[in-house]
């Protein structure tokens, strides 16, 4: 009864007994022996004072409220109360998940109801076990049937949608037979030590039973019920009549429950054993005669100690509740003659063993407050459940696994980007990855050289990366031929300096323009080299590392990479290069923009109207993307083999976004298609025989296509000098090249070697004609040289201090006015002709009024505003100072943060965003990384709320020290966890307050987490976790 009334004005228990109440209240501990203590104590505190009738209530239903149901609640089950009694930040000392009533079922027909009636009947009928008793929209129905022999032969399980059957270790869902762990939408299947246990993800019960003769029911939501569990109340009920409406068929004689038949050596011997072993579990205590009559009826009626097995094997369950205790010694007892169930291998049982047992693929799992019966390997080891043993052995003897593939200890595999990883300890150590930085501009949808990707419809020229010494620009413009959105139109790389000779132009039909290029298709000088891979691809690359792949065919995409661990703060629509996601979007005022839209604007290098986003043309152009895109997500279709190397989820969306987009829908479906394929290239995954069907490139002029084409000695070209482009490594690419044994001539075609034509000095020579070389007279044959021996002055009237510029002065310069805002952004239009108008003086620029003056004078930009000088603002923990047109800041690390929201959109630490709600528990944040000497985790999982799914709120773990802390329903659950050797909790470790609609946890190492009681959590880590190696989401 205490317990009653201090959970009902919202104390926190330390304590589960009855019979003597602790109580924690405001930083002070308050003890009661009796009732009249607990009322003196409330009379004295008008804060605490409610008006409550204190009834009688004999000692049985006192002690089930504080042992049998952990997070009871006086008001009832109503689910409009709820947590009404709690302040929703005090945190409630109980188990992980609200237990409003257990019902269970054990040996030869014993069965416990939800309000603690315990009784034994034999029957081989099928029963109603325990059924969500509505007229209409049932939760769920569970049914039981057991055998001629009273063992249990099936249980059937309906609830949110599915059918379970379960005869032995056979589990039917839905007709289709499983095996264990098994998740969907809505229920959980797995292993829980001796038994198997299902979970509504819903939070609707939880079932766990074993092949033969047990099974047991928690509801962890009050629900009307009816069947042999009984109903959630502390009324008796009529056990016969109960049994008989209980009963399904007509057919089936009726039963009654047994009258409990008694012999003194029956009762003495269970009195001493429950006594000794069981009577103090906080699940048996207030039920410990009815458990004995069980018992005394098992061993009284049969004849003997061994009957009396699969009642002490109950109590036993039920005690491992609790944790640790006397009861885990009770089948050592000489006088008990139960014996230990037989574990496989080198397993060891125990009545008390983790419920999620160390593994050699999970070494240090999550651990709830509970432990259940069951075998485990004995301290030390670990089950090996990656080879095919499933035997105990020591973590280093562990094997690890990869892509299906098994490895023994000791062997290596390649890893990424030349990387060698070697299995030590259950898991992978590698080498450094040398994997090079890469941008993508693939039409609208661009991704950074630290992996952030962004849609940008732009309408311009944008500088998409720029370093000390070179710069690359791009063209963005409307898509043509009736297709919505953007598409890439041209590249510009200006090398070195601003001379037009160093800047080449990639246009979208192949070409390229450079005075110094004289044929289109190859050249080759000390910066530079550019050559056609294939009919699709152009490749460049620079005596400094940077490559350029850039696709031609069907539409024109732009793949940049730089050398590996090579980092340097390259600027624009790319980010930075310096494996720092969180600052790629720097603007060209070097400030770090918040969205994508304003930091690509920034990066505009002259002004432009907006571009559109593309949007859908057409029903039948949206009906064949969603049918066509399947492909790449169809676990049984040819991209399978890379899924998990590179998620496709985010490529199929792209591929019915985009293919909805465009007239002709097979060259855009094929070309998202084709981006996949070349991710997964890119991950060291080639994928062929993608292109057969829809996606089917002709080839022209003797050309075939090949999925991994190689430039290098395919050309005539090669075969008079030698042929640079063999020393150029790059990601492999498809297209129409010539067949093994023919050579590419300068017209495109694939030729003999006896046909092909000679190159000298950019100069092609015909086959079988002479070319004088240095005096020598020299013949091409087999495309190798064979030779003998040794306007008018307008008056204007320019405003806001620009000044005039006529062409046909002899002294006129090429201008270009540069503004405020790009004053920061290399030119790349130096070889323009010179245009008549109002130029700003050299050396000025224009402010955002349309006035020239010096750079220095210069305000600054940030998240579309306009900033003068010496003004200050915040970025993170970070101030920012305009200074001559552009922003000082400082260099504080700040905090970081990780976001889980809505139907599992997650936003790294690192800002990368990515979409995955699993089926199961999974972890958020955690220091463990795969080994067993962490200091906390938080898990997530999500939660449904109907038949289909759909996530409606989600739950928070967080395992930290001696306790766990649950972010559920709404409210705080701790739980001290069954490993803890201390009797308190230690209260110190987090502190807790609200803020509106969020709630906000402090721990004190250095973690923060807001919750907003339902789908979104943010985990925010402070600066002193920087550099350390933390596993989180994505």
């Amino acid at each position: 009864m205490i317990f009653w009334k201090a959970r009902e004005l919202g104390l926190q228990p330390r304590i589960k007994y009855p019979s003597k109440m602790t109580i924690f209240l405001q930083g002070k501990v308050w003890s009661f022996n009796t009732i009249d203590e607990f009322q003196a104590f409330i009379k004295k505190r008008p804060d605490l004072n409610r008006k409550f009738d204190i009834q009688a209530q004999n000692s049985r239903e006192s002690s089930k409220a504080s042992t049998s149901t952990p997070g009871y609640s006086p008001f009832g089950s109503n689910e409009t109360d709820k947590g009404s009694h709690i302040p929703e930040a005090t945190p409630t000392y109980s188990q992980t998940s609200t237990v409003v009533g257990e019902s269970s079922t054990w040996g030869k027909g014993a069965y416990k109801t939800f309000n603690d009636q315990i009784f034994s009947f034999e029957s081989s009928c099928t029963y109603t076990f325990c059924r969500h008793c509505v007229e209409s929209g049932s939760y769920f129905n569970i049914e039981i049937k057991r055998n001629n022999q009273n063992d249990i032969e099936n249980i059937t399980i309906l609830i949110d949608g599915n059918d379970i059957s379960i005869s032995g270790k056979t589990i039917l869902v839905n007709g289709k037979s499983i095996s264990v762990p098994f998740n969907n939408k809505m229920i959980h299947i797995k292993h829980y030590g001796d038994y198997t246990k299902l979970e509504s993800r819903r939070g609707i019960l939880s079932l766990i039973w074993n092949a033969k003769d047990k099974l047991s029911l928690t509801l962890h939501k009050s629900y009307p019920t009816c069947g042999l569990c009984g109903r959630l109340s502390d009324t008796p009920g009529d056990i016969d009549k109960n049994i008989a409406n209980s009963k399904i068929s007509d057919d089936c004689p009726q039963s009654a429950a047994k009258q409990y038949e008694e012999c003194e050596d029956g009762k003495e011997y269970c009195n001493k054993v429950i006594g000794t072993y069981f009577e103090k579990c906080g699940k048996i205590t207030s039920l410990s005669s009815e458990y004995r009559q069980i018992c005394t009826e098992d061993y009284c009626k049969n004849g003997g100690k061994k009957y009396t097995c699969n009642t002490f094997s109950e109590l036993s369950r039920l005690c491992a509740a609790d944790g640790s205790g006397a009861y885990e010694s009770w089948r050592n007892d000489p006088d008990i003659i139960c014996e230990k169930p037989v574990c496989p291998g080198t397993q060891i049982y125990k009545e008390c063993s983790p419920s999620n047992p160390s593994t050699c693929s999970n070494v240090a799992p999550f651990q709830n407050s509970e432990c259940v019966n069951g075998c485990v390997c004995p301290e030390g080891y670990l089950l090996d459940d990656i080879g095919e043993s499933l035997t105990c052995i020591l973590k280093a003897d562990c094997p690890c696994e990869s892509n299906g593939k098994v490895y023994k200890p000791g062997e290596v595999r390649e890893g990424p980007c030349f990387s060698n990883c070697t299995c030590q300890e259950a898991k992978w150590f590698c080498t450094e990855t040398l994997c090079p930085g890469r941008c993508k501009v693939e039409g609208s949808s661009i991704t950074t050289f630290d992996g952030v990707s962004y849609e940008h419809p732009g309408n311009c020229h944008f500088l998409a990366v720029h370093d000390k010494n070179w710069s690359i620009s791009i063209e963005l413009r409307p898509c043509p031929n009736g297709q919505t959105g953007t598409c890439l139109n041209s590249v510009a790389l200006l090398l070195n300096s601003s001379l037009s000779a160093d800047k080449y132009i990639f246009n979208n039909d192949g070409s390229v323009m450079n005075n110094k290029i004289k044929r289109q298709g190859y050249y080759n000088s000390d910066a530079i080299q550019i050559f056609r891979v294939s009919s699709s691809y152009l490749q460049v690359k620079t005596s400094f590392g940077l490559k350029m792949q850039i696709q031609i065919d069907p539409v024109m995409q732009l793949y940049i990479s730089l050398p590996p661990n090579k980092f340097t703060n390259t600027v624009g629509l790319c980010g930075s290069y310096n494996n720092k996601a969180e600052d790629d979007f720097l603007s060209s005022q070097n400030m770090l923009e918040k969205t994508s839209q304003v930091f690509a604007d920034s990066w505009e290098m002259m002004s432009c109207p907006k571009g559109r986003p593309s949007s859908c043309i057409s029903i039948e152009n949206e009906k064949f993307a969603e049918k066509n895109c399947l492909i790449l997500t169809d676990s049984s279709g040819p991209f399978a083999s890379c899924h998990s190397i590179v998620d496709p989820r985010s490529y199929h969306e792209k591929c019915r976004t985009f293919t909805c987009t465009c007239e002709n829908t097979k060259d855009c479906l094929c070309t998202t298609i084709g981006n996949y394929v070349k991710a997964c290239a890119e991950n060291g995954i080639y994928i062929t025989g993608w292109r057969k069907g829809q996606c089917e490139q002709t080839c022209q002029n003797g050309l075939i296509f090949k999925y991994n084409v190689q430039a290098c000695n395919s050309s005539c070209h090669s075969l008079s000098e030698r042929d640079k482009s063999c020393d150029i490594q790059d990601v492999p690419v498809d297209g129409c090249t010539c067949p093994d044994g023919m050579y590419l001539n300068s017209e495109g075609s694939c030729v003999l070697k006896t046909h092909c034509e000679c190159y000298i000095n950019d100069e092609i020579v015909k086959p079988g004609k002479t070319a004088s070389i240095d005096g020598n007279v020299c013949i091409c044959q087999d495309g190798n040289l064979l030779c003998q021996e040794p306007i008018d002055k307008i008056s204007q009237n320019c405003t806001g201090g620009a000044v005039y510029v006529n062409c046909s002065e002899s002294n006129a310069q090429r201008r270009q006015d540069k503004t405020c805002s790009s004053r920061n952004i290399p030119s790349f239009n130096e070889d323009i002709p010179c245009r008549r108008g109002c130029f700003c003086p050299i050396g000025m620029v224009r402010d955002s009024k349309g006035n020239c003056i010096f750079p220095d004078d210069c305000p600054c930009f940030f998240g579309g505003r306009e900033y003068d000088q010496g003004s200050t603002t915040t970025v993170g923990c970070n101030e920012c100072t305009c200074i001559k047109g552009s922003w000082n800041c400082t260099q504080n690390k700040c905090q970081t943060s990780c976001h889980i929201y809505g139907d599992g959109h997650v936003k790294t630490f690192d800002g990368k965003s990515y979409s995955y709600d699993g089926l199961c528990q999974y972890s958020f944040v955690e220091d463990y990384c795969g080994q067993d000497n962490g200091t906390f985790r938080v898990l997530t999982e999500s939660v449904p709320c109907c038949e289909d799914g759909l996530t409606c709120s989600r739950k928070i773990v967080v395992a930290l020290k001696d306790q766990n802390i649950v972010l559920h329903d709404g409210k705080v659950t701790v739980v001290k966890i069954s490993e803890s050797k201390g009797c308190e909790l230690d209260t110190n470790v987090y502190s807790m307050h609200t803020v509106g609609l969020y709630l906000i946890l402090k721990f004190v190492n250095g973690l923060i987490l807001i919750w907003d009681k339902n789908t979104r959590v943010s985990a925010i880590l402070d600066p002193s976790w920087s550099g350390k190696q933390i596993t989180s989401s994505g």
